[in-house]
């Protein structure tokens, strides 16, 4: 495994990054990843406590965190998404960002195995998610949207802990692993659900003290040919560009997420989710 930084290597490339992740095992998230990477947090400063964090997880994760993003965007809140992939989400950062934050994240490696051996070595994913929490510090992400579709609770993902959870579409299993997700006092934003998935969503979230907006309940999108309405609560958003191939459900999830990390210190104004709608409908065009 190719070593980055220290006394005998202290010009750091983005090249260099790329094969020390190379080198590292890249095997499934284990229980102990989450304390790896934590420990690995807590040495770097924190970085993750200067912008908002979501997780956005379930079926349908990505095109909400492209709705959310638009319109956080719109709103004057620079938005990174951390994918699932570690390659995609490394790609997303120039070289000497990469450089910097690959050499810190490395540098946290080193001191875990030095101090807590007994945590066992960080997998490629962990360092890269580090990596990637680190780089949007670095540029002064406002909002940081973390994805896992697959709903892993261990994925080093969910270290930090999230000021938001978004949840996609839930299946029975993935539903509770979800729900492991939930931080007492911390909202939650919930897509339209299956009958049974969404009364098990209305009995969890009381119970577990976590505020929660609930599509078709809380928040609803009705679409007209090219153009959707989305009620939140009392409050409508009339005449928003529709992204025509993308699900109006989802969408109108991510846009409800955006509002409530709006909520959360973003101000928000009626005019911003049109143009983050129009952004993505164009895009996705």
């Amino acid at each position: 495994m190719a070593e980055v930084g220290g006394a005998d290597n202290p010009a750091v490339e983005a090249s260099d990054v790329r094969a020390f992740l190379a080198g590292l095992d890249d095997d499934a998230p284990d229980r102990q990843g989450l304390s790896r990477v934590r420990f690995a947090l807590e040495t770097l400063g924190r970085p993750d406590v200067r912008y908002l964090v979501a997780a956005v997880v379930g079926d349908g994760a990505r095109t909400i965190a492209r709705a959310a993003r638009a319109v956080l965007e719109a709103a004057g809140a620079p938005t990174q998404v951390m994918s699932e992939d570690p390659q995609e989400l490394l790609s997303g950062l120039d070289e000497p960002l990469l450089a910097r934050a690959g050499t810190l994240a490395s540098a946290s490696f080193y001191q875990q195995q030095a101090s807590h051996p007994e945590l066992g070595e960080m997998r490629r994913r962990e360092v890269a998610v580090i990596t990637g929490l680190v780089a949007f510090a670095e540029i002064n992400a406002r909002v940081a949207l973390l994805l896992d579709p697959g709903v892993i609770p261990d994925d080093p993902s969910h270290a930090p802990t999230p000021d938001l959870v978004v949840l996609g579409r839930l299946d029975g299993p993935g539903l509770e692993r979800a729900l492991m997700l939930l931080t007492r006092g911390l909202p939650a934003v919930a897509a339209p659900q299956s009958p049974d998935v969404r009364a098990h969503l209305e009995r969890s979230a009381p119970e577990r003290g976590v505020p929660l907006l609930l599509g078709d309940r809380d928040f609803a999108v009705t679409s007209a040919g090219p153009r959707i309405t989305l009620r939140v609560g009392d409050e409508r958003y009339e005449d928003l560009d529709r992204a025509a191939d993308a699900d109006d459900d989802l969408v109108g999830t991510g846009l409800a997420a955006a509002l409530a990390l709006g909520v959360l210190g973003i101000r928000m104004r009626p005019d911003w989710v049109r143009a983050g709608a129009r952004e993505l409908a164009a895009v996705r065009a």
